[in-house]
Parts: structure tokens; sequence; C-alpha cells
């Protein structure tokens, strides 16, 4: 096994990742494609302790990273 390759095999977190990802990625994509479809701008409620744009912008910057590292 090449340990200069992260996999699920020998990384927890992937192996996690991938495992959210099996369960919920389709669910995901399909409930964001519906949200963008849809056109208009979107408001959250505010969640106190959160910070929902902060999130997704890290989302997108981590996703965005990750997706740059795949073979």
């Amino acid at each position: 096994m090449d340990e200069s390759v992260m996999n699920i095999e020998n990384t927890p977190q992937m192996r996690q990742f991938a495992q959210l990802w099996m369960m919920s990625g389709s669910m995901v994509l399909a409930t964001v494609k519906g949200i963008l479809d849809d056109g208009r701008k979107i408001e959250m409620p505010e969640i106190p302790g959160r910070d929902f744009d902060g999130e997704i912008t890290a989302l997108r910057d981590l996703l965005d990273e990750i997706v740059q590292r795949l073979n």
C-alpha cells in the first residue's frame, strides 16, 4: 500500500467521508440542484451559535481542495 496516497484503507477520516457520502451524497446533490433550479435568492434563518454562511463557504473551499487532490 502506498502510504503517500490517502485512501479509505489508511485514513479513518477518508473512510468516514466516503461512508457519509455513500449514505447521503446523492440526496445532498439532488437537494442542492433543486434549490438552484428554483432560481430565487436564498435566505437562511439565524441559528444560535452557528455561522451558516461561513460553514457553507468553508465547505466549498474544502471540497474544492479535495477535488484538486483526487487522482
